[in-house]
């Protein structure tokens, strides 16, 4: 608690630059309560009129002190506190608290006393004042992302909503007007893979010891399984384990619950002025409204924005319906068969930005993209959207790498789009590599008559991506990428920044240089840390297996490019991403011409929309069979030999065919697609979490292991190859209804490194080992050593 504590305090604390700023905020601050408490006087008045006694002493007595109390309440906080200052969006909430506090209990000593007219004004003004108080919680204003936006006044709605689970209705804005019982929760959110709290003082001794409470987290623990770890209930006769996991690991009563949701919170803004909402996923379709009324419709998971027109109003009303049932009709993009599971909810940040422009209609900088040319020129494609005839005389203004906080435009470069905004000098160029991951920064200025509209500042790196014959290149240097598939999901797909901290730890352990992002558009905090580190990204649009009923459906085909031109948008200036895929193993064998074009269409939109800074594919799991290679820049095959299918034995045999396979592959993207490189984009094998036994034994940690090795040796002694991304990095929830157990055993997909909690496999150890080897030092299989004798021949160097 006192870290959690501690933490929260270093976050809310002013930095020394807006200390200046504080007073006059916290004063701001305290006139728009006094405002309100004014208000208030005013309706005591018409209700009661001005010979009622109540209304006479709270004219005289009450109105002046609480505003007395709320002045000198924001003036006091604003004091330095160990050479740092408490924020104003801190104060005025003490300062109401405060004044709440004071006048309640005012009131209940007059009740005491029994003078009930002299209690009415000191309870009715007490409780509006902790109603304003509660509501009055100003969110952060740091968005978790680039880019920033040091000219808008920024709401990270990150934190507590109100919510309501309507269930298996109609989807429709009448919703949002309906009397429903709403409680706490706390955004992002997944409602249906909400966490469980452990009952361990109910299932285990109530004398909860420390290593009770570590039987309690592993028994009730997801990384074994959708019923936790099994040897845990072994004791129990089978049909009663479920019962026994369920109440005494507290499953969420939503869990896995499909229906329509309701997300409910209110912000405060500038009065009268336009904004745009911003949200980094909402799944699986969602209803966006403002002040009630529906300004979005949105299906898939990807980063999307919405204009929100001024009003006449500081307190901004924001709903948002969510459904997380599957519908061929409306939203086609989620289909119940994908293989992981898709949770519902608000999964990622929320923002909320007030612009500053004139007039109803937004006017703001929609976009600043950065397209390296050379390893010191960009291309830059700034876009505005005019929506106020107001917004006259358009200037912009930008500085690379300014030292300066805020957006101190005046000594800024004028720029006029078009011609003078291409091939850009970049001042003091360092490219961006993964050994050497430099990143620049560009501030851009929208003006109108020399008033400030927006600022945007973004981050980017100078780097070069191509291909040569069988090599990928980058800044003209050949890579051999290894790395693994990686999905955006825990136990939730909700994750926090330390948990994506973690995995980039892991990754860079491992030794991985590449990862696949599956299947959908990634965490803009993942991207931001994988530029920072130096990993390189394949970022895919929303889909799996999708066939050609998918690609001859209009809305199917729509919404998968509108979710290609999101995923573009949101990280065109990664430099970590080097890939843009789409539609992964689907059914890229069928001649019609639906699928054809499906296939030539989304390669030519991610082209145009990378203007040649990222190489375009899709994971083909039918290879040699496919059809559309032509509009790839690099084939991308799947493959499982000596997995599938699952349910028979292990085979040491088709273990020792691994080599020769991907070789096979190889000789036939050389002859028959000489200028495109080849990638294993998919290959592994299933492993139980925790269990054990003969390396040749399916499902065993040691059997995974050998596979992932077979398949990481067989790459990388073959120049032919251009990398691999082992499936996958970790364990992942599926979805029961779909995947039976002996594809998909404890309700998991197993093929993970590491476990659903990130504990590390034997393959993991294993990679890690031939990862790190040094120069000279062993390569070859690392094996068990009751199995090293009989295993040893199975791959030669």
């Amino acid at each position: 608690m006192r870290a959690d504590r501690a933490k929260w305090t270093s976050q809310m604390r002013c930095s020394q630059k807006d200390e200046h700023l504080v007073m006059g905020e916290c004063v701001s601050a305290a006139l728009r309560f006094a405002i309100r408490v004014h208000t208030l006087h005013a309706s005591i008045i018409a209700l009661h009129g001005e010979a009622d006694p109540a209304t006479r002493y709270m004219k005289e007595q009450l109105y002046p002190w609480t505003v007395y109390h709320c002045f000198i309440g924001a003036a006091f906080s604003t004091l330095p506190r160990g050479g740092s200052y408490i924020p104003w969006r801190c104060l005025k909430i003490r300062a109401m608290a405060q004044a709440a506090w004071t006048l309640l209990g005012r009131g209940a000593a007059q009740a005491r006393k029994g003078e009930g007219l002299r209690t009415r004004p000191w309870w009715a003004l007490g409780w509006l004042v902790l109603i304003q108080a509660c509501g009055a919680v100003d969110w952060p204003r740091e968005p978790p992302s680039w880019p920033k936006y040091p000219g808008r006044q920024v709401s990270v709605l990150n934190g507590t909503w109100q919510f309501a689970f309507l269930g298996d209705v109609v989807l429709n804005a009448k919703l949002l007007v309906e009397n429903v019982s709403m409680e706490p929760v706390v955004v992002p959110d997944a409602f249906d893979m909400r966490a469980e709290t452990p009952r361990c003082s109910t299932c285990w001794p109530k004398e909860v010891t420390e290593s009770n409470e570590e039987l309690c987290r592993v028994c009730c623990s997801r990384a074994y399984g959708w019923q936790g770890n099994q040897q845990c209930w072994q004791t129990l006769p089978e049909a009663e384990r479920e019962v026994a996991f369920e109440s005494c690991c507290s499953q969420h009563w939503l869990r896995h619950r499909r229906g329509v949701a309701l997300y409910k919170t209110q912000v405060e803004v500038v009065f009268n002025t336009s904004a745009v909402l911003l949200f980094g996923a909402c799944a699986l379709r969602c209803l966006v409204a403002v002040d009630g009324v529906v300004l979005a419709d949105h299906s898939g998971l990807s980063p999307f924005s919405v204009p929100v027109t001024s009003a006449e109003r500081q307190l901004r009303s924001i709903a948002v319906l969510v459904d997380n049932r599957f519908d061929p009709v409306t939203h086609p993009v989620h289909q119940n068969k994908y293989d992981w599971y898709q949770g519902g909810g608000l999964l990622r940040a929320v923002q909320f930005h007030s612009l500053q422009g004139p007039g109803a209609e937004p006017t703001y900088l929609a976009a600043v993209d950065v397209f390296p040319t050379t390893l010191e020129h960009v291309d830059l494609d700034v876009r505005a959207v005019v929506g106020s005839p107001a917004a006259q005389g358009l200037q912009y203004r930008w500085r690379f790498d300014d030292p300066h906080q805020g957006c101190d435009w005046a000594s800024w470069s004028t720029v006029i789009l078009g011609t003078a905004s291409r091939n850009v000098s970049v001042p003091n160029a360092r490219s961006w590599s993964p050994e050497n991951p430099n990143l620049h920064r560009l501030k851009v200025a929208l003006l109108s008559s020399g008033q400030l509209l927006d600022c945007v500042e973004v981050r980017f790196g100078l780097r070069r991506v191509s291909t040569s014959g069988r090599d990928i290149l980058l800044n003209g240097q050949s890579l051999k990428l290894f790395g693994f598939n990686r999905h955006d999901l825990v136990a939730s797909p909700v994750l926090s920044h330390e948990e994506l901290v973690r995995d980039i730890q892991l990754l860079r352990d491992v030794g991985a240089s590449f990862v696949r992002g599956a299947h959908y558009a990634q965490d803009q905090r993942f991207l931001d840390l994988c530029d920072e580190n130096g990993l390189l990204v394949w970022e895919e649009v929303l889909g799996w297996q999708n066939t050609p009923k998918d690609f001859a459906d209009g809305i199917f085909m729509m919404q998968s490019l509108k979710l290609a031109d999101e995923m573009a948008a949101a990280s065109v200036n990664h430099p970590s991403v080097i890939f843009f895929g789409f539609f992964n193993e689907g059914r890229s064998d069928d001649p019609s011409p639906a699928t054809e074009a499906a296939y030539r269409g989304m390669a030519n939109r991610l082209r145009e929309k990378s203007r040649g800074t990222r190489l375009v594919s899709w994971g083909s799991s039918t290879t040699i069979a496919d059809r559309y290679l032509q509009y790839a820049d690099v084939c991308s095959f799947h493959h499982y030999p000596a997995w599938y299918p699952t349910t028979a034995p292990g085979d040491l045999d088709e273990v020792k065919e691994i080599p020769l396979i991907w070789e096979a592959y190889a000789r036939f993207v050389e002859e028959n697609f000489p200028s495109k490189p080849l990638l294993i984009t998919e290959a592994g094998a299933g492993g139980l979490f925790g269990h054990h036994g003969p390396t040749e034994e399916k499902w065993t940690e040691e059997f995974q292991s050998l596979l992932m090795q077979m398949h990481y040796l067989s790459v990388f002694t073959n120049p032919k190859i251009a990398g691999l991304a082992l499936w996958q990095f970790a364990d992942i929830p599926i979805d029961r209804l779909v995947s039976t157990d002996d594809q998909r055993p404890r309700g998991l997909n197993n093929k993970g490194v590491v476990s659903l909690s990130r504990m590390p496999k034997l393959a993991f150890q294993a990679l890690h080992l031939l990862r790190n080897r040094k120069p000279g030092q062993y390569f070859g299989l690392i094996l068990p050593p009751q199995d090293a004798d009989r295993l040893t021949g199975l791959f030669k160097v």
